[in-house]
């Protein structure tokens, strides 16, 4: 194997330890209680090596921000691809959240700040480049339900509004269990969820009164 070949795939070894300790570090202490230090002693590293891969704290938060959000649109954007019409593609949405954060639980409780704007826990401004992310994969969301609109499958309002509605719910869903100490099966299942989303909370007979 080539030399440069080698050290390429340990500089990325190196890089993502240092990411994954900054997560833990992050997730634990938040953004401004953290130090480099912590972080370089977590991942088993000098202090002066992490600065020869990162800029400094700012840059490993938001690198790993776009490291997270980049596999999960990944995950989820390949499970859109392989479902087939607009009900499975929203249970796919679903299932591929519930799992990624599930496995993720340290980067959710980064996600969770870094979307309530009125704590200051971490930089202002969420990188520019996770925002275009999320912002594509939304409007895919959005398409899905729009078909399911025209398909007669979903009621007819703005397809961003029940974008909306399945993103708050399965933030809520997680946010509880991670909340509860994030205990086996205590997260509610991506088939309870997506039953909500697509029946509503009235039981059938309630629903037959209406």
């Amino acid at each position: 194997m080539p030399e440069g070949t080698r050290k390429e795939r340990e500089h990325a070894q190196h890089r993502r330890a240092i990411l994954e300790a900054a997560e833990a570090v992050f997730a634990r202490k938040g953004f401004h209680a953290a130090t480099v230090q912590e972080i370089a002693e977590c991942a088993e590293f000098s202090v002066g090596y992490l600065y020869n891969l990162f800029e400094g704290k700012t840059d490993l938060y938001a690198q790993l921000i776009e490291m997270r959000a980049a596999e999960f649109v990944a995950d989820a954007e390949e499970r859109l691809r392989r479902a087939q019409g607009p009900l499975d593609k929203v249970r796919a949405a679903i299932a591929a959240k519930v799992e990624f954060f599930t496995t993720n639980k340290q980067f959710f409780l980064i996600f969770a700040r870094l979307r309530t704007p009125d704590r200051d826990e971490g930089p202002s401004v969420m990188p520019e480049e996770v925002l275009n992310r999320y912002r594509s994969y939304a409007r895919q969301l959005g398409q899905v339900f729009a078909e399911g609109i025209r398909a007669g499958l979903f009621v007819d309002v703005d397809p961003l509004v029940l974008v909306h509605c399945m993103e708050g719910m399965t933030n809520a869903a997680i946010a509880d269990w991670v909340a509860s100490g994030g205990q086996e099966g205590g997260v509610a299942a991506p088939e309870v969820l997506e039953s909500i989303l697509f029946r509503g909370i009235l039981a059938d007979g309630e629903r037959d009164k209406r």
